[in-house]
């Protein structure tokens, strides 16, 4: 347990910045209010008439899913931030329902993910998958690695800190609803989110320690509202669509299963990006180099978690988890090919 000291005494000097860096809610985006307030058939209509452009779907659905999962955190950029509005409320669930079946089944289009017929086959299964799949060597990394430039990687700093930024709130809603040995280790996951009762180790403090080093805090609010590419957002929008729905509680767990195995053979290639253009700085790579450390050692604890699982999952239960990894995978590759491309014209 936290000693009461430790809460006393624990005020490190980035605190003071409220976090995430949100503006606080002023009005709808005109494009989400209209669709907000479209019948239901409306709306289906607007996403069936996107369809055929892969980009403009993609961007419609990832940007306003993006603003409604900031609202659905309650912070300050929430409309329904200390604002009990029951309407509003309603609107939004709906519109979200809408946008996150298009996003799911219409546009990323996953992987038909095989059933297996006992809960160790799925772990044997996720075991592999996790250590081979195509988004593991994605050339992404290797462009960070080897020859990104200086501003490309400045850039994509910052949408690791977006990415990133409220990972605390997502591992604790994966924790709503589990029970055994898979609550236990995301229990586990998330006290070492928040630094094990250390501000400063919290692992969105050392994000806090990379915007004040090299990005501004308030150049960054800016750089949210005005900058931030649509596909960037992806990877993101795509945990969100599960971790809000209580139907799909088994496939985010395999969604978060994916992206930790991805940490430490990422963060590696960022890392040595970062020694080649300079940012040598502890505050500017202490996330990436704390993350190569921790994160297999979650991989490992999320699937023994699933082998040694009691009472033993159901044939459904394993056939969702193994979806969410799939879902994972294709989310994520999506993001990077885009990301890639942009980056190169830096």
């Amino acid at each position: 347990m936290l000693v009461i000291e430790n809460i006393v005494n624990d005020n490190p000097t980035l605190q003071r910045y409220d976090w995430p860096l949100v503006k606080s809610f002023n009005q709808l985006d005109t494009k989400l209010l209209n669709f907000i307030n479209n019948s239901r058939e409306e709306k289906k209509r607007t996403l069936a008439n996107l369809v055929r452009s892969t980009d403009s779907h993609g961007a419609f659905l990832n940007n306003h899913l993006g603003t409604i999962y900031s609202y659905f955190y309650g912070y300050p950029d929430s409309p329904c931030y200390l604002n009990s509005d029951v309407d509003l409320e309603l609107y939004i669930q709906e519109a979200k329902l809408i946008l996150e079946f298009s996003f799911i089944h219409e546009w990323l289009k996953i992987v038909e993910a095989p059933f297996f017929t006992s809960q160790k086959d799925a772990v044997s299964h996720l075991k592999h998958l996790a250590m081979k799949n195509s988004g593991i060597l994605h050339e992404l990394f290797n462009f960070i690695e080897r020859e990104a430039s200086k501003e490309a990687i400045l850039e994509f700093l910052r949408l690791e800190v977006l990415r990133n930024e409220v990972v605390d709130d997502e591992v604790a809603l994966i924790v709503v609803g589990l029970q055994g040995n898979m609550k236990k280790v995301m229990v586990s996951n998330l006290w070492d989110e928040c630094g094990n009762g250390n501000l400063t180790k919290f692992h969105t403090y050392w994000l806090r320690q990379l915007i004040n080093s090299l990005l501004d805090w308030n150049n960054f609010i800016r750089y949210r509202s005005e900058k931030q590419p649509w596909f960037s957002k992806i990877s993101s929008n795509s945990f969100n669509s599960l971790l809000f729905r209580p139907q799909y509680k088994f496939r985010a767990y395999g969604h978060f299963l994916i992206t930790e195995a991805w940490v430490e053979p990422h963060f590696v290639k960022i890392l040595n990006g970062l020694e080649r253009v300079g940012l040598t700085q502890s505050d500017i790579q202490i996330y990436f180099s704390a993350h190569t450390k921790i994160d297999p050692h979650h991989t490992k604890e999320i699937i023994t978690a699933i082998e040694y699982q009691s009472p033993a999952l159901t044939l459904e239960e394993i056939r969702e988890i193994v979806i969410g990894a799939y879902q994972a995978i294709e989310a994520n590759l999506q993001q990077y090919k885009r990301v890639l491309n942009y980056l190169k014209s830096f």
